[in-house]
């Protein structure tokens, strides 16, 4: 993950739980006035030689890359372990029903809710405007997802925001989201 300021820290994090997706779903709303968070779905790397690839689309694996972006006038500080867990993510099949977790999706969110804690290197790094930091993340660790199946992801954020506007104002809300589709054909292939 790239810091700006270059700045490690060590973190203790007491809640997991962020990687448990909510009973009740609000409305994604992508930017909280300050940081903007965006998602994408990702192909794997496809280690096959390009004379043996004629599919058009792939299915896809799970791989997602987000991206945080301060969409304010002023520096937005944020504070970043780069981990799935300071994300909340729910994942819908196509019938709307929750993906079923993996073990350690599992141990994860069991860990979350006994009060574990987890120490990690940790950053904090500035964001000036319109600059954004990207990270990407393998979902099927913690969700089973079957490639050829079409689902929708809703990731969210709010661990390590800022909770003030530029003004130093409170924002009303801290949390971004965001959400995509993934078609059951798969994803579009790069040549």
């Amino acid at each position: 993950m790239y810091s700006p300021t270059g700045s490690i820290i060590v973190l203790m994090v007491s809640s997991l739980a962020q990687a448990q997706p909510s009973a009740a779903t609000p409305a994604v709303h992508p930017s909280n006035g300050v940081l903007e968070l965006s998602a994408k779905p990702l192909l794997g790397h496809d280690r096959r030689p390009l004379s043996s690839r004629h599919e058009v689309y792939l299915p896809w694996g799970g791989l997602v890359e987000i991206t945080i972006r301060n969409v304010s006038h002023g520096v937005a500080v944020l504070d970043e372990i780069a981990a799935a867990w300071e994300f909340r993510f729910e994942i819908l099949d196509s019938a709307g029903q929750p993906v079923a977790r993996t073990e350690l999706g599992k141990r994860v969110i069991d860990a979350s809710r006994e009060g574990a804690v987890n120490v990690g290197l940790a950053s904090r790094f500035q964001l000036v405007p319109m600059q954004a930091t990207t990270l990407k993340i393998d979902l099927s660790n913690y969700f089973k997802i079957e490639p050829g199946h079409a689902y929708k992801v809703t990731v969210r954020r709010s661990e390590g925001f800022p909770a003030v506007d530029e003004a130093g104002k409170p924002l009303k809300e801290v949390e971004a989201s965001c959400s995509f589709d993934v078609p059951d054909y798969g994803l579009l292939r790069s040549q």
